[in-house]
């Protein structure tokens, strides 16, 4: 079984196609066969979106950054009944390209592209390896708006997405070099309680698991909260250990967690040493909908939002899932 109808929508203000654009727009002229849409913004996206879902594809190449990817499979997960969503192929024309790593053809741009080739030069198959995932629903911003994404993050998440912007993205550099770099100058940070990353948020916690039995934390200062659909961050991190209870993982480290250097490089290959415990302020959670209380910014996938306050819940739930192809 092959696929007859291949849409592809790319995002050119993404880091890699704005870089790269030339190697897009030859694998285009090979393969005629592709119908591309150019989606510059999140209108053009949602118009094409309505448009397709009269005449659904087999295949949608979502070619751009991980907002792009997340803002995309969410229009067509909230808008399209589950019986005509199509596969997906995730190519990283983004910068950090987290979720292409995980459920892409690759996280290297080239490598990508030389494997969709194939795939698309064996005939576009239906039939090889798919990985399935959900996406969050988000929902309790300050400016009212709906958003979906696969990475969530708060804590010292934002003084490493400050730092990134402002000293290395600024700079032109990307890729798995530029994030390792980010990640060793944060932990660096955090291990000497420097105050430009070790800013803990105060943040309480209900989860829901597939089991429907709640799960709550009283109001705590967070060092690091982290959720995500995803099973493969980005650099491997693997930060979820707990195996079951829902679609997301969720997994906190509070201010003043004991032996924090002993702890993290473990935790961060969800092999938690006996360091890795909750008593020292490590915990790790799976859950279908959490509802989080904090005055504060997050990032959703690169996106950055204020949250309405403490007051009003951040609602996260599990949406999907969605199958997504993943030729090597």
């Amino acid at each position: 079984m092959t696929a007859s109808h291949i849409i592809m929508l790319s995002n050119p203000t993404s880091g890699n196609n704005r870089k790269h654009w030339a190697r897009i727009e030859a694998l285009l002229a090979a393969h005629p066969q592709i119908i591309h849409h150019i989606t510059p913004d999140s209108d053009a996206a949602r118009a094409l979106i309505a448009m397709l879902a009269k005449a659904p594809p087999d295949v949608i190449v979502i070619n751009g950054g991980d907002g792009t990817i997340a803002a995309t499979i969410g229009m067509i997960v909230q808008n399209w009944p589950a019986a005509q969503h199509p596969l997906f192929i995730v190519l990283p024309g983004g910068t950090a390209n987290m979720t292409a790593g995980d459920i892409g053809m690759a996280s290297a741009h080239a490598r990508a592209l030389r494997r969709f080739r194939s795939w698309l030069n064996a005939g576009a198959p239906l039939t090889g390896k798919t990985r399935q995932r959900h996406i969050m629903q988000v929902a309790g911003a300050a400016d009212g708006q709906l958003r979906h994404g696969m990475f969530l993050g708060t804590g010292a998440v934002m003084q490493a997405t400050r730092y990134a912007h402002s000293n290395v993205h600024s700079k032109g550099l990307g890729g798995e070099i530029s994030l390792m770099l980010i990640l060793i100058r944060a932990l660096w940070g955090l291990m000497r309680q420097d105050p430009r990353f070790y800013q803990p948020t105060n943040v309480s916690l209900a989860l829901h698991g597939a089991d429907g039995m709640p799960l709550t934390r009283d109001t705590a200062p967070m060092l690091i909260l982290v959720a995500s659909t995803l099973e493969r961050l980005s650099l491997g991190i693997r930060p979820f250990w707990a195996e079951r209870g829902g679609a997301i993982g969720l997994t906190t480290i509070r201010g003043g967690a004991k032996r924090f250097g002993r702890a993290i490089l473990s935790l961060l290959r969800g092999r938690p040493n006996r360091h890795v415990t909750a008593q020292n302020g490590y915990e790790s959670f799976r859950g279908d909908a959490i509802r989080l209380h904090f005055t504060g910014e997050l990032n959703l996938d690169g996106e950055l939002f204020e949250t309405a306050g403490a007051d009003a819940p951040l609602s996260i739930t599990a949406q999907g899932p969605v199958r997504f192809l993943c030729p090597r």
